[in-house]
């Protein structure tokens, strides 16, 4: 498709606002010139009519020489541009009684016969024209005095001298075209301001469309400090946050999609080890039932060995799909765990008598440093299952001879804890991958243990459930120590 040329913005804003502008000083420049023009004429006229009117005062106030006055008329106005005037006065029967000495007698138009003597009624100074084929134009005027016994008539040509003076208003030109110059550079330079916006932001637009990320350089400041700049800073504004929202939407996926990419594959990793796992205790249980089966007359003490053997993989098997079905519990069911407030004092006083009873703590001694109403928000089952999962875990590979549980620190919505033993600790090349399901530092000596794996797992699980972090690392000079938090909770006080 073939674009059409187009003036742009500026330009049609540009030359509207200077046509109107230029018409608009047209018509004043118009006005101004008939009305300077009609000033000019009327001060003409005044002049005229202030001689007449001048000449009957006087004869009105006892002065009957009119001769005198008629002359001193034509002396004041000698050389001037009234030099041309003709003044003549008559009496009630329209004799001539004087005149000036200047002038052309011949334009009055009583002298003539063209006009008969006139009221007592004033008549105006009026703009004539000769009958006289080719003559010019000239003012007259006649008024009577008040007795009515002498009657004065001014006439004066229409010279060249007068039209030119009329006419010569080359001031009011300069003015116009001033003012035409003035107006036009305004409105070029406002109309180049309001349009410089409408640019930029046809550029930003060009930019927005040709590329998915705003370039740096089209910043808002570049923009006119007006209500049309302002609105378009507003749009960039507004594409900058929506493009930033579509960057941080677009890697918020991909983080989302990793994250389900590691979850998928956490999962086919759990499966994997879980599916060996079972093999084992599986596979011997089967082999020992077999065995007692397929041998009737086995000697009762070897029968009772295997049946033993039986039970205790049974059991392991009963404590690996427990672990499993409590990992996942946390994992998918995390929002409907119920959180109560309770003073974590009282856990580690009521963990410490359980360890006193059951030994699960082995030759281990157990302390605790736990201040009284150090009321945190957890679930209190869960976090008491997540200590004692720390104690057997201790118990069972420290080889150590204490366990320590004391309170490190705390913020405005957390306590920070160390649950650490004195024993062997662990080899650094391991401590990222303790928290692995069904990770083992020593196979063999996990397994006779009794480990199922999922201990530490499910610990790290319990604690991020309920909103904390746990960590672990090795302590000197000996041992192995968890930093766990757990959020605070409120006193029932």
């Amino acid at each position: 498709m073939v674009s059409k040329k187009r003036l742009n913005y500026h330009w049609r804003l540009f030359i509207p606002l200077t046509a109107m502008l230029w018409l608009i000083i047209g018509a004043m420049a118009s006005y101004q010139y008939r009305w300077e023009r009609n000033y000019r004429m009327d001060r003409i006229k005044w002049q005229l009519d202030n001689m007449r009117q001048s000449l009957i005062r006087a004869y009105d106030f006892g002065d009957k020489d009119i001769d005198e006055f008629v002359k001193f008329i034509d002396r004041f106005f000698q050389n001037s541009m009234y030099d041309g005037v003709h003044i003549a006065v008559y009496d009630r029967r329209g004799h001539l009684i004087t005149q000036s000495a200047y002038g052309a007698p011949d334009i009055d138009p009583h002298a003539t016969g063209q006009e008969p003597m006139p009221s007592t009624d004033e008549i105006a100074t009026i703009l004539r024209s000769s009958t006289d084929k080719g003559s010019k134009p000239y003012f007259y005027s006649a008024e009577r005095s008040d007795d009515g016994n002498i009657c004065v008539h001014t006439s004066m040509p229409y010279s060249a001298t007068i039209e030119k003076i009329v006419n010569d208003v080359s001031i009011i030109w300069v003015l116009v075209f001033s003012m035409a110059i003035a107006a036009t550079l305004m409105a070029y330079f406002s109309t180049r301001h309001l349009s410089r916006s409408v640019y930029l932001l046809r550029d930003f637009a060009r930019l927005a469309a040709s590329s998915k990320q705003l370039p740096e350089k089209v910043g808002t400041m570049e923009f006119p400090h007006d209500e049309l700049g302002d609105i378009s800073r507003q749009i960039v504004s507004i594409y900058r946050a929506k493009d930033k929202a579509l960057a941080r939407s677009v890697h918020e996926h991909k983080i989302a999609q990793r994250a389900n990419e590691e979850k998928a594959r956490i999962k086919r990793q759990v499966a994997n080890n879980l599916n060996h796992e079972l093999k084992t205790p599986v596979g011997i249980i089967k082999g020992y039932l077999d065995t007692i089966i397929s041998d009737p007359g086995m000697p009762d003490e070897l029968r009772i060995n295997f049946l033993k053997k039986t039970q205790a993989h049974t059991d392991r098997l009963a404590e690996l799909l427990r672990d499993v079905s409590t990992i996942t519990r946390l994992d998918e069911g995390a929002s409907q765990v119920e959180l109560t407030d309770f003073d974590f004092h009282d856990l580690a006083y009521n963990l410490a008598n359980d360890l006193e009873i059951s030994h699960l703590n082995g030759n281990m001694d157990f302390d605790y440093d736990i201040p009284f109403d150090c009321y945190i928000k957890a679930n209190y089952t869960l976090v008491s299952a997540a200590l004692l999962n720390l104690v057997k875990n201790a118990a069972a590979y420290s080889k150590g001879t204490e366990i320590t549980l004391k309170i490190t620190g705390e913020d405005e919505k957390f306590y920070w804890f160390s649950f650490s033993d004195n024993g062997c600790g662990v080899p650094e090349q391991h401590i990222p991958h303790l928290f692995e399901r069904f990770y083992r530092i020593d196979e063999g000596r996990a397994r006779k243990s009794g480990g199922t794996g999922l201990g530490l797992p499910i610990v790290q699980s319990t604690f991020t459930t309920m909103g904390g972090t746990i960590s672990v690392h090795n302590i000197k000079p000996s041992g192995l120590e968890f930093r766990f938090s757990l959020p605070k909770g409120k006193s029932p006080d």
